[in-house]
């Protein structure tokens, strides 16, 4: 039996490494509910970004989340994190028809405030066929330049459309509440056109739905 050369032997091994890389374990109801629910409140807050970026293949699995959060409730005696706020979140994200199936069902249900705005921002991103488009999660004030003392510019409602021009502006002359600098967002209003900065709260997630 003829030896292959060594090359193509190790060519074989980097070629199957290749493959089990590019390999996706499929994303399992339990992994998602410790991400979103079972956890501290800025960790499953956070996990918003992570539930986004998995994209389509999350959906069915958040929608399971909303199901259950009666369940969730009982279990953890109301200490569910960021939960449902960080499922809505990241539905509103998924630029895909059946998350907005689930914001909307779940919307019907529950006429939850913010699962409306998310299903608003869902909308403009879908129109505008851009992810820097959101909306306002609540009130807030348009500033002049990034820092808290600065002029307002315009006091600003929850829903407020907006383009995101830059995120997390910091400014290194203030302390935010849990240490390091206060971040800002520079923002291009809706259909106006004004211009000025939203401050982030002290979690620093982003205040766009």
């Amino acid at each position: 039996m003829s030896k292959r050369p060594f090359w193509v032997v190790a060519l074989l091994v980097l070629w199957g490494w290749s493959l089990a890389g590019a390999v996706r374990i499929p994303l399992a109801l339990p992994e998602v509910e410790n991400r979103m629910v079972r956890g501290g409140y800025l960790d499953t807050l956070n996990a918003a970004y992570w539930a986004a970026a998995q994209g389509e293949a999350v959906v069915p699995l958040l929608a399971q989340l909303l199901d259950n959060r009666a369940k969730y409730e009982k279990e953890l005696g109301g200490a569910t994190g960021a939960f449902p706020f960080n499922a809505v979140w990241a539905l509103g994200r998924i630029p895909k028809s059946g998350s907005l199936q689930v914001l909307e069902k779940y919307y019907f249900a529950t006429k939850d405030p913010v699962a409306a705005l998310a299903i608003q921002g869902w909308k403009l991103r879908e129109r505008e066929q851009n992810p820097r488009f959101g909306v306002l999660a609540k009130d807030a004030a348009l500033l002049e330049y990034p820092e808290e003392k600065a002029r307002v510019l315009k006091r600003l409602k929850a829903g407020q459309q907006v383009k995101i021009l830059h995120e997390k502006s910091p400014n290194p002359r203030e302390e935010g509440p849990r240490g390091g600098p206060v971040f800002y967002d520079r923002v291009d209003l809706i259909p106006s056109g004004e211009q000025g900065y939203i401050i982030r709260a002290g979690d620093d997630f982003t205040p766009f739905m």
